[in-house]
């Protein structure tokens, strides 16, 4: 009974990340497929439309708003756009935390995740990020020597986190890629490969 039990158990951990993937991708392409779908039905005639091509007009709009990115006058507009919603006192700091988390995971955005360390609370060590080597709050005294970092702990289900601002010595880089890390954070550490940890200096 234990090895059936231990069997069951090693088939959920195998198919379980699978499965969250394929229902993810299923989720993300109902939606764009219904709010899509839904304006594209009211614009082409009723026999134009084919189930599933608001998905792939979804997927076109994407790409298509990718490489125009890159378009100096599309940057310019964009650039208007935020310099606008900065002088909406609510609405700025709901886009520009939205703004930041987009950047934070993104791979080829300036704001991409530091290196992993781990950071020792109260007995507890929990993995972080760091993102600021001398990092200063602005109350700070401008002739302050202290040397410390700023540290970004994130969450498990990846929406927000904590930034600490600690002294350097209480950081100790981990011996693991940063996508490793951001893995074990939101698996609960069951994908942390054991490392070596060495302290900060």
């Amino acid at each position: 009974m234990t090895h059936l039990r231990n069997l069951f158990l090693q088939g959920i951990a195998l198919l379980a990340p699978l499965i969250i993937t394929v229902a993810l991708v299923i989720w993300l392409g109902g939606g764009v497929e219904l709010i899509v779908g839904d304006l594209l039905r009211r614009i082409l005639p009723d026999d134009w439309y084919l189930p599933g091509l608001g998905l792939a007009v979804g997927i076109l709009l994407t790409i298509v708003t990718g490489l125009v990115a890159n378009i100096f006058l599309v940057r310019w507009l964009v650039g208007l756009a935020e310099r606008i919603v900065d002088r909406i006192p609510l609405v700025k700091s709901l886009f520009q935390g939205l703004k930041d988390m987009a950047q934070l995971f993104s791979r080829n955005g300036d704001g991409s995740l530091g290196r992993p360390v781990s950071v020792e609370l109260n007995g507890m060590r929990l993995v972080g990020f760091v993102m600021q080597e001398q990092a200063r709050l602005p109350d700070d005294e401008p002739d302050s020597r202290q040397d410390q970092v700023a540290v970004f702990l994130p969450m498990s289900y990846q929406i927000g986190g904590y930034t600490l601002y600690m002294p350097r010595d209480r950081v100790k880089p981990l011996d693991v890629g940063t996508e490793q890390a951001m893995r074990a954070v939101l698996t609960g550490g069951s994908l942390m490969r054991p490392g070596k940890v060495t302290r900060d200096t």
